[in-house]
């Protein structure tokens, strides 16, 4: 088959490019992978750091206590013994710290410590004394 004088042997003029058609080509194809991407810096499903540690002494303070028989005002001390992650709303909002306490002593004369209830406490209501 006889070739065209303008056409080499081997190549179509479908293959040819302007410059400017091969400098966009490229450009679309090289410039994703030079600009940095945007990253969010903490995913929505990264959980919160905790407030307390396991060993942390802490203490929680009553007031206007709606047992008729307990104090109005109290402290209460505890060490963290253990805590849990809740992603899901419950009884706690989404995405919440719960704390388990072996409370040691308090403030009430009336309360019988030490003593583990077994019980989570929200983080809002405690207070670290040190860390342990």
């Amino acid at each position: 088959m006889p070739h065209s004088a303008d056409c080499p042997e081997g190549q179509s003029q479908h293959f040819t490019f302007s410059r400017r058609g091969l400098l966009q080509g490229l450009a679309a194809v090289g410039l994703p992978f030079l600009v940095p991407q945007v990253q969010p810096a903490t995913s929505p499903d990264e959980r919160p750091l905790p407030e307390f540690k396991i060993g942390d002494l802490i203490a929680q303070d009553w007031e206007q206590n709606e047992d008729e028989d307990a104090p109005q005002f109290a402290t209460d001390f505890g060490e963290v013994v253990g805590l849990c992650y809740l992603p899901e709303a419950s009884y706690y909002p989404r995405h919440t710290w719960v704390y388990y306490v072996h409370w040691t002593h308090s403030t009430c004369s009336k309360c019988c410590y030490p003593c583990f209830d077994g019980e989570p406490t929200a983080g809002n209501t405690l207070r670290l004394i040190s860390r342990g």
